[in-house]
């Protein structure tokens, strides 16, 4: 969480914009938002200078699989197999391993279910938090204000409880 937070924070701050149009900070942009095809593209066509950089192109391509796993299950309740796959550049039979791996890192949280291909999320990280997620906290903020409402106002009457239901 909060190496995620100071990545959002070094790309929105002015010594970091002042770089912008560069190859340095496209590629700070990839890893705090793009994809693993985002960063394929930039290596195929900035080799040289990624290789500069004395950064392990196997490492980067791992950790952005890892970043590409946690977007594709943002707000997705079940993934295919068949999807990873293509999304994240694996074979089939690399998708459990590498699932694993994200669950162990706390990426995500999901179970998966080898019969049918299938991974079930019920948990994963935001790579940015932005507007749609303080949305969201604000909107479960207002629930909890009615529900304990609900429950102030019956307690005074002595009644029985009757809440909202809501998620």
């Amino acid at each position: 969480w909060y190496q995620r937070r100071v990545r959002e924070a070094v790309v929105s701050t002015q010594s970091t914009g002042a770089l912008d149009g560069q190859l340095i900070h496209e590629l700070l942009q990839i890893f705090v938002s793009g994809d693993l095809n985002d960063y394929l593209e930039f290596y195929s066509a900035n080799t040289d200078f990624v290789e500069h950089l004395s950064v392990s192109h196997e490492q980067n391509k791992r950790k952005l699989r890892l970043l590409t796993l946690a977007s594709i299950c943002e707000g997705a309740d079940e993934i295919e197999f068949s999807k990873l796959a293509d999304r994240l550049n694996l074979e089939k039979d690399e998708i459990e391993p590498f699932i694993i791996e994200a669950i162990g890192s706390g990426l995500v949280k999901g179970k998966i279910n080898e019969p049918e291909g299938r991974f079930t999320v019920s948990t994963s990280i935001n790579r940015c938090f932005g507007q749609s997620q303080w949305s969201v906290i604000k909107d479960r903020l207002e629930l909890w204000q009615k529900n304990l409402q609900v429950v102030r106002e019956s307690l005074n009457k002595g009644g029985h409880l009757m809440m909202p239901i809501g998620s």
